[in-house]
């Protein structure tokens, strides 16, 4: 069993360590213990001095980069990953394929940008669907997609009113959305947090690790040079207007840089990304399989992906072995990720959501992990170009596994000067965050007013 004590006890903080440590082993996840995965040869004892495109980052986001830079542009792409391929939290979420990114509804869309704005959103959340399928179809096991859909439940009696109204804006864009209330919901889920639910059916779970090294597997057969254990420890810009990248296996003089790093972006890698966003850890626990008389207590089918209305949600599914995932914000510093207060705190969380397992809740869970989000500080993502010959795609709020394969497509389509959509994603810079210094006292004033409105 992997507990939260068998964790390393070094955890990489992006707003205190100037660069992941290249030897860090993967988390000791579930997903990592239970996923037969292949991958591309990644290890090597130096890189190449000159380069026209370097890609910082072997998660979604840099893998689906370079396979766009690869495969549609035949460019010789280099990727660097400061530890191994899918470190970071394309190995650590929960498998969530939802249609969104960031925090912002559809409706919220319309309001801020009008209905036109709002309609090709859902049609670029669409795309990004669409490229994930392609992913899919890659994986000998098919990403083990659990296909239920996703339910956002309203966890006590007074949410109901505002998912409701959720609901009627939503329906307007996806009229297969249905609402479930107390009683049918009762049938899919028995818990006395869940009141009313809204049923998404085209999302589904996923096992993020197979879908990692699913594309990076396809990246490489492509001709993408994918480089592990390779941090960017300095970076200096040139005169001449390119980009000089030192690591431990050498220095490498580039013309374009993508920086698909996402929540694990040291601080301080480039001032023009400097401050503009939030990373905040997320925690996950993984249970033993639960007993027959366990799954019918709480009437789980084993497809579903859920999720609360809580400030700071909850979420949790079922997984094909009858384990059961549940997950939620975790500690605030880097340092104490690892402590088994934030297992107790999930473990806590799970017991109110189902208290007749009791019992189990008692139990320490088999697997307890840690991720890092980026959080953006107006709700949304961008793909953008902070500095001449610099590009990014980052801040998707903890919602990124679908749409971040769309999204390293297309910072890819821009560092190669394509025009993107006209769509906010993509026509405005990540707002710097005030007093980034304070990002963590503020934060941790949220989580208190949060945890007091919703407990």
């Amino acid at each position: 069993m992997q507990h939260a004590s068998s964790q390393p006890s070094a955890f990489y903080d992006p707003l205190h360590h100037p660069y992941p440590d290249p030897q860090q082993p993967h988390a000791p996840s579930y997903w990592q213990q239970h996923s037969s995965t292949q991958w591309p040869v990644t290890s090597h004892s130096s890189i190449p001095a000159q380069a026209e495109l370097v890609v910082i980052g072997g998660g979604y986001s840099g893998l689906n980069a370079a396979l766009e830079l690869a495969e549609r542009y035949q460019q010789q792409v280099l990727l660097l990953e400061a530890n191994h391929i899918g470190w970071g939290c394309s190995s650590r979420n929960a498998g969530f394929a939802m249609p969104s990114t960031g925090r912002l509804s559809y409706a919220a869309w319309a309001q801020r940008a009008g209905e036109a704005t709002a309609r090709a959103i859902q049609v670029e959340y669409a795309a990004a669907f669409e490229r994930l399928q392609g992913h899919l179809h890659a994986c000998p096991e098919q990403l083990q997609q659990q296909p239920g859909g996703y339910l956002k439940i309203a966890h006590s009696a007074k949410a109901v009113a505002l998912l409701a109204k959720q609901f009627t804006a939503l329906h307007h864009y996806e009229p297969q959305t249905r609402w479930l209330a107390q009683a049918p919901l009762a049938e899919l889920i028995n818990s006395p947090q869940a009141h009313a639910a809204i049923h998404f059916p085209h999302s589904y779970g996923l096992n993020p690790l197979l879908l990692a090294s699913s594309v990076a597997r396809q990246a490489a057969a492509a001709g993408a040079q994918l480089v592990s254990h390779c941090p960017v420890q300095h970076w200096q810009s040139l005169a001449d207007g390119r980009q000089q990248l030192h690591t431990p296996l050498g220095t490498v003089t580039a013309n374009k840089v993508i920086i698909a790093s996402n929540g694990y972006t040291p601080n301080h890698l480039h001032a023009s990304i400097h401050g503009r966003s939030l990373p905040v850890l997320s925690s996950v626990l993984v249970t033993r399989p639960l007993r027959a008389d366990e799954r019918a207590a709480c009437g789980l089918s084993g497809d579903q992906l859920v999720m609360d209305t809580r400030a700071l949600k909850y979420y949790f599914r079922l997984l094909p072995d009858g384990r059961l995932l549940f997950g939620g914000r975790g500690a605030i510093r880097g340092k104490d990720a690892n402590k088994a207060l934030y297992a107790q705190h999930l473990l806590a969380g799970l017991a109110t959501t189902f208290p007749q397992l009791a019992s189990l809740c008692a139990e320490p869970p088999e697997y307890f992990w840690s991720g890092w989000v980026s959080v953006a500080l107006d709700d949304y993502p961008r793909i953008y170009s902070p500095a001449a010959g610099i590009y990014t795609s980052m801040g998707y709020c903890g919602a990124g596994v679908t749409f971040s394969q769309l999204a390293g497509a297309r910072v890819a389509q821009l560092a190669m000067g394509e025009k993107l959509p006209e769509l906010p994603f993509y026509q405005s810079a990540l707002p710097r965050i005030p007093l980034p210094q304070l990002r963590r006292l503020g934060q941790w004033a949220y989580y208190q007013w949060a945890r007091w409105q919703h407990n």
